[in-house]
């Protein structure tokens, strides 16, 4: 290849770089999700509107003294305003499901798998924010079942997020503060969805993150603040740490090293009486 070459191709792959623009918040056009989520909340005050205005209409009227029970109807409210959410946000994720059904591979941007995944992703993150404010904490486990992710038993999820598709969680699973599970990301005009996998009994540390295409082996630990590569896999029982995940160690069980340990005296003594 002569100099000139060389040079045109440099020049092409800068002009590339200083075209390309990160896909952000700010210059993503959210307009078709947020006009769901926007139908979504009309179609809920809607329907609290018309399911209490008897209720409200009787208070005022008929009955003044129910106001004192206003306190406690307008948390009444708040929770059905939580659970119509559920209810709608399942309805219309459910439909755009039958137009789009979720993929796993590599995408473009400008493709329908894309667009229809944010319509899924935008439906999902209002219901469950929503969801989240409510005091009960396994509020949101239903949630994430609504949406598609498989989650076993005795399952914690804490404030952790996980995305809605190609995530499956074991058994005494436990997601600690501020871990999010990803099975998707973008890098610069690609989109990539892979499926996670987290085994019985694994641990997530707090403020983790895990990739898209991860298999976390069962009884395995991620460290916290630590992070893991697109499609690692982690082996079983073992701590994994490092950004991303590349130092290992065992895990140790202390009431079994006490137990070795009193064996170990035990046999000590025993040979220094025989000795004797």
């Amino acid at each position: 290849m002569t100099s000139n070459a060389k040079n045109k191709e440099n020049e092409n792959s800068e002009k590339r770089d200083t075209e390309y623009q990160p896909l952000i918040t700010a210059n993503y056009n959210k307009k078709g999700a947020q006009f769901i989520v926007f139908l979504e909340y009309c179609a809920i005050i809607l329907i609290i509107l018309f399911t209490n205005k008897y209720f409200y209409q009787y208070m005022f009227e008929e009955n003044l003294w129910l106001i004192t029970l206003l306190p406690l109807s307008i948390y009444g409210l708040i929770w059905q305003f939580a659970l119509y959410s559920l209810i709608i946000g399942g309805i219309i994720y459910k439909i755009l499901v039958k137009i789009e059904p979720p993929k796993e591979g590599t995408f473009e941007l400008d493709g329908r798998e894309f667009h229809f995944y944010c319509y899924r992703f935008w439906i999902a993150y209002y219901t469950l924010w929503t969801l989240r404010a409510m005091p009960l904490p396994w509020v949101d486990m239903y949630g994430f079942k609504l949406f598609g992710v498989k989650v076993g038993k005795d399952v914690v999820l804490y404030d952790s997020w996980i995305d809605i598709e190609f995530v499956e969680i074991g058994d005494h699973v436990m997601l600690s503060l501020n871990t999010a599970v990803f099975s998707h990301c973008i890098y610069r005009d690609k989109f990539l969805v892979q499926r996670v996998v987290v085994e019985k009994n694994a641990i997530v540390g707090a403020e983790a993150l895990v990739a898209p295409g991860t298999h976390i082996e069962e009884g395995a630990i991620i460290g916290a603040a630590s992070t893991t590569h697109i499609g690692q896999r982690l082996k079983d029982y073992r701590i994994h740490v490092g950004t991303p995940c590349s130092k290992t160690f065992p895990i140790r069980i202390v009431e079994k090293d006490e137990e070795n340990e009193n064996e170990e005296k035990k046999g000590i003594k025993k040979s220094k009486e025989e000795k004797r």
